[in-house]
């Protein structure tokens, strides 16, 4: 602004209604998209965890029983298939994750 001047200029207000739209509009949904990115990481660990657990129970004990767990918000449903330990969760769409059980000789 100018010395002798009281108030903001058309180009003063015009930038910074540019950068509050820029960050509205760039910002944000980019923030957003990382935190579910995230979540989607962290139920994935989740699943392979229990999936790990499962699988080393299953071994340990000779029993295959299909088992659904929750943590936090996502629940976790483990099952058994032709020799293999399958785990399915829901974030944004459904997911499974499954381990190969080899045989040893």
């Amino acid at each position: 602004m100018f010395k002798n001047n009281r108030g903001f200029s058309t180009i003063e207000a015009l930038f910074a209604c540019h950068i509050f739209l820029f960050a509205a509009l760039v910002l944000m949904p980019a923030y957003e998209k990382m935190m579910i990115g995230k979540n989607e990481v962290r139920a994935k660990l989740e699943a392979y965890q229990i999936l790990h657990e499962q699988m080393n129970e299953s071994f340990i004990d000779g029993t295959k029983p299909s088992v659904k767990k929750k943590r936090g918000d996502v629940t976790y449903v483990f099952n058994w298939s032709k020799e293999k330990g399958c785990v399915s969760y829901k974030i944004q769409k459904k997911q499974t994750i499954c381990f190969h059980h080899v045989a040893e000789r």
